[in-house]
């Protein structure tokens, strides 16, 4: 080290300081001494700036090293401070250690000077690097927090390797309906399906992190038993050296009420006689029931998607004014003429009606048609039996 320093040096003997500024110089430690004899020039000279080091002999007249090194700790708490002295003891020198001394040496060891300040700046630039990292790590740690505490879902944090949770965040606590402790150094299969939590924990290990994101869904179990649908989406995390997994954990259970419900609805609109379909905007068939594949012979599967004009209408002037109708109207009925998937025409009462977005977008048509054909023919057979049976009246009654 060939480090210049400031240095403020408490010495009442002359030329004992003007014997320690050489010493200083030829270690080539020494950018300036600052020279102080009493307590007041010595407490002036802290107040003033800042120095590197602070040499301090232990006794002076009407002061002491031990006052002096106080009023360090006090006003340059991250100071080395050495006792140059040739009246301390050993038992003093460890009580000044204990005080918060960096070193002691004694007058006629001085020698071990030059060795002694490179040692404790040494120390000090080790101790200013863990406390500067410790901060930061502090404040990535706050930043951490503040990032886990505001995703809108449930989080762990859970170790590769193990599996043990690390870390869960309120809407994590409020899913598993645990408290932070009774979740934090649980292993995350305890709280969803082993399998499928270990399968995917073994992938991340098998492939050392080169999977970026895993989805699936799955189901938690809350603490009173209840069993929460959840889809979830786990990444492999770099944290500190480790290597974790994050998981977001989304109740899906509304998802799947919706679903249930409209998988129940579409079994009640699969028993009406008529056929119910729904269209988007851009006339692709996005509904289509029994009554539906019973009135045109397309199954579900080879109508959904396709365009309902080149499938079902003949007659495009009847579609394009219906169409209009019910855009400005918001509802349309009337009779139409189609076509079933065999070609033969089929004749239809149709009713549409715009549905809407929440915000009040049109997003798709609904159409409920009930078949005329066959309506019309039995009105035909109908009117056929009765013309037959006045006949008859008239042939057997003479009419």
């Amino acid at each position: 080290m060939n480090t210049l320093l400031r240095i403020l040096h408490l010495e009442d003997d002359w030329h004992d300081a003007e014997l320690i500024r050489r010493i200083l110089l030829a270690e080539g430690l020494s950018r300036e001494v600052v020279s102080a004899d009493t307590g007041e020039t010595f407490l002036a000279a802290l107040c003033e700036r800042e120095f590197d080091c602070i040499l301090s002999d232990y006794t002076l007249p009407s002061f002491d090293g031990m006052r002096a090194l106080k009023l360090a700790r006090d006003r340059r708490p991250g100071t080395p401070f050495i006792f140059v002295s040739g009246t301390i003891d050993e038992e003093l020198a460890v009580e000044s250690l204990k005080q918060g001394a960096t070193d002691y040496i004694f007058k006629n060891r001085l020698s071990r000077l030059g060795p002694a300040v490179r040692r404790a700046l040494r120390d000090q630039q080790e101790r200013n690097e863990s406390q500067r990292a410790e901060e930061a790590m502090r404040q990535s740690e706050h930043k951490y927090r503040q990032l886990f505490e505001s995703l809108g879902d449930a989080a762990f944090l859970t170790d590769v390797q193990t599996g043990r949770i690390l870390d869960t965040n309120k809407q994590g606590e409020a899913l598993l309906g645990r408290s932070r402790s009774e979740i934090v150094g649980k292993n995350q299969s305890q709280f969803q399906s082993p399998e499928i939590f270990e399968e995917h924990r073994r992938r991340f290990v098998a492939e050392n992190g080169q999977t970026s994101t895993m989805d699936y869904e799955d189901e938690i179990v809350r603490a009173d038993g209840a069993r929460v649908p959840v889809q979830v989406r786990v990444s492999p995390l770099i944290l500190y050296g480790r290597k974790l997994l994050i998981g977001l954990y989304h109740d899906i259970t509304g998802h799947k009420l919706a679903a249930e419900q409209i998988q129940e609805q579409a079994r009640l609109l699969d028993l009406d006689p008529d056929a119910i379909l729904v269209r988007d905007m851009e006339d692709r068939i996005q509904f289509w029931n029994e009554g539906a594949v019973r009135l045109y012979g397309w199954t579900k599967d080879e109508i959904l998607g396709r365009p309902a004009t080149e499938l079902l209408y003949p007659d495009h002037g009847e579609f394009e004014a219906a169409k209009k109708t019910v855009m400005e109207q918001g509802a349309w009925s009337g009779d139409l003429h189609q076509v079933a998937k065999d070609g033969h025409e089929v004749r239809v009462h149709s009713r549409w009606t715009l549905m809407r977005t929440e915000q009040g977008k049109p997003k798709s048509i609904l159409l409920v048609n009930t078949d005329l054909t066959e309506i019309e023919s039995n009105r035909l057979a109908t009117r056929v039996g009765a013309a037959e049976v006045n006949v008859g009246n008239r042939r057997r009654f003479g009419g």
